[in-house]
This record gives structure tokens, C-alpha cells and sequence, in this order.
């Protein structure tokens, strides 16, 4: 098991969306006059922000391991405190971050652009454990909305590993991948699986601890956070497998994106990622409250089993 870190169907559609490359924009959005999602350049093109159109973010940008990203994990855990290994994150395994490092040395964006409707980046990650260290390989992203559903948001992620096969981090072998990471503001306090057909059942988000995350079983591999006032932030990742992690830290039920109170969810897979592994997976990020997201999964569910 991974011991993860704390960082991190209206009618009438018209899209607001950005139709040109802007190579040098700090950040990219796409806003359909329900829904905002952006990605930023100086966090590895990771997604930073979401929320209703005109509203305020959902997502917690407190380190650059939190976010909406890619991390994936292979190889041997390396004790490298003597070549500048954060003590906190030692010994540690080969982990790239989209965002970047534990010492905010960003990921390094070779494309970042927003074209027909697509928000899309292509990233030289960091090591997570590394103050800065660039991890060789290639993550990939485009973010767009689902047609037809103006508060979903269809995510698809290219990783793509080229590690020399003689690396220090050895031999491939099974490891927990996150497909992906979210981490969203603590306001978000109550989990509840989708069971499909509109059925809720609650999850009790335990505190990270050293034993990890939570552990929920997510049947139809949807899940969603709820605020006080029955606003929800839901996922859906068919590529997971239906054990996931999540859970909280802190107590305050924050909504400043900056807090380092955060809600944390991830579907898992168990994957073994060689020296030159390529893997694709796609997601999809929903907003709405119960009887909405509800609505919108089932429809997800059907078109992408």
C-alpha cells in the first residue's frame, strides 16, 4: 500500500471556450457558463482549478503534490537523503508528480495550449522526493467537458516511461497507481459511494495517519464530496479498481484552496510499470448536488462501462 502525502445535462448548450494555442499563458480555462476547470503552468499543467461558472475554486492548492494530477510509482524505495532526499519522503520509491516537488520545483511544460475546445499539456515531471529532479518520463493531458453534460469535466492522461533499464530503482514490480490524485478544499467533509441507480452509501473519511488514507470499496467506481449546503464534487474513474483511498486532514472545513486542511480522494489500480511502460486512462470530474451527480454517473456509467 501506498502511505500517500498530504499535499494534495442542460439544454441549450453554447461553450464559452477558448479557441487558440496561447504557448505563454500562466494558465489555461476553459468555462461553459456553468462549469470552470483551468490548468496552470506553473504547477506542470496539473489541473488547479474548479468550480461553477463565476464561483469560487474547489481544489486545494497548498503544495504541488495536491491538485487534480498524475503520480504514479515503480521501482525499489531509495534511501537519498545524501544526494538532497526530502527526510519526510525517505527512503521513497520512483514517484514522478505532474505538479512538481516537494520543494515546489515545478514540473517543466513542453506543450500548453487550448485549442477547440481542449485545454492540452504535455509535462516533464518532477521526483516527488527530489528537491528538484526531473523523472524520466512524459505525462500527457486533455482536459475538455463531456458533450452534452456542461457540469462534467473528461480528463485523459498519457504517461509515457523511459527509465533506463539499469536504473537505480531496479525491477518493475506492482505498485499502487492513482488514477488520479485529487486533493480538494477540506470544506468538502462528508463522502458518500455511488452505488448507481441514484443510491448513496456514506463514508466515514478517517484523518491520515501511518497506517495511510481510508480505504473505501467503490463499487461502480464513482464517488462524491459533499459541503454543508449539499454541493458535491464528484469522480469517476472506470480504469480504477474498486478499493480507492481517501480521507482528511485537519478539522477547520475550510474552502480557501490554500489551506493545509485538505480532502483527499484517489482511485487506485494495482499496476506494474516497466522501464518503458506507455499507459492511458481517462476521468471524469462532476459537479452538482446529489440528485445531479446522480443523474450525470448514470449516464457516464452507461456510455463508458
Amino acid at each position: 500500500m501506498i502511505v500517500p502525502r498530504p499535499r494534495h445535462r442542460f439544454p441549450g448548450f453554447v461553450a464559452l471556450l477558448t479557441l487558440v494555442s496561447i504557448a505563454s499563458a500562466e494558465s489555461l480555462s476553459l468555462d461553459n457558463g456553468v462549469t470552470t476547470v483551468r490548468i496552470d503552468r506553473t504547477r506542470g499543467g496539473a489541473i488547479t482549478w474548479v468550480s461553477v461558472s463565476g464561483g469560487t475554486n474547489l481544489i486545494n492548492l497548498h503544495d504541488l503534490g495536491r491538485l487534480v494530477q498524475q503520480s504514479y510509482y515503480a521501482g525499489a524505495r531509495l534511501d537519498r537523503r545524501a544526494e538532497g532526499q526530502s527526510p519526510a519522503w525517505s527512503p521513497w520509491t520512483w514517484n514522478p508528480v505532474q505538479g512538481g516537488s516537494f520543494a515546489h520545483a515545478p514540473g517543466i511544460l513542453d506543450k500548453f495550449e487550448s485549442r477547440d475546445g481542449v485545454l492540452h499539456s504535455l509535462t516533464r515531471p518532477k521526483l516527488w522526493d527530489m528537491p528538484d529532479e526531473t523523472a524520466a518520463c512524459t505525462m500527457e493531458q486533455w482536459t475538455e467537458f463531456e458533450p452534452g453534460q456542461r457540469n462534467v469535466i473528461r480528463v485523459t492522461n498519457t504517461l509515457v516511461i523511459r527509465r533506463p533499464a539499469d536504473d537505480r530503482w531496479g525491477d518493475a514490480k506492482p505498485n499502487h497507481q492513482e488514477l488520479p490524485a485529487i486533493y480538494l478544499v477540506r470544506a468538502f467533509a462528508t463522502a458518500r459511494i455511488y452505488e448507481g441507480e441514484g443510491r448513496w452509501t456514506d463514508f466515514p473519511m478517517p484523518a491520515l495517519s501511518a497506517k495511510g488514507w481510508g480505504r473505501p470499496v467503490v463499487p461502480k467506481r464513482a464517488m462524491a464530496f459533499f459541503r454543508a449546503d449539499g454541493f458535491g464534487f464528484a469522480i469517476y474513474s472506470p480504469a480504477a479498481g474498486a478499493t480507492w483511498n481517501s480521507g482528511i486532514t485537519g478539522t477547520s472545513r475550510s474552502a480557501d484552496p490554500k489551506h493545509a486542511d485538505t480532502t483527499h480522494v484517489a482511485p487506485i489500480a494495482t499496476m506494474t510499470l516497466n522501464h518503458d511502460s506507455t499507459y492511458t486512462f481517462r476521468y471524469w470530474l462532476l459537479l452538482g448536488d446529489a440528485t445531479t451527480l446522480a443523474s450525470d454517473l448514470d449516464e457516464l456509467i452507461k456510455r463508458y462501462p
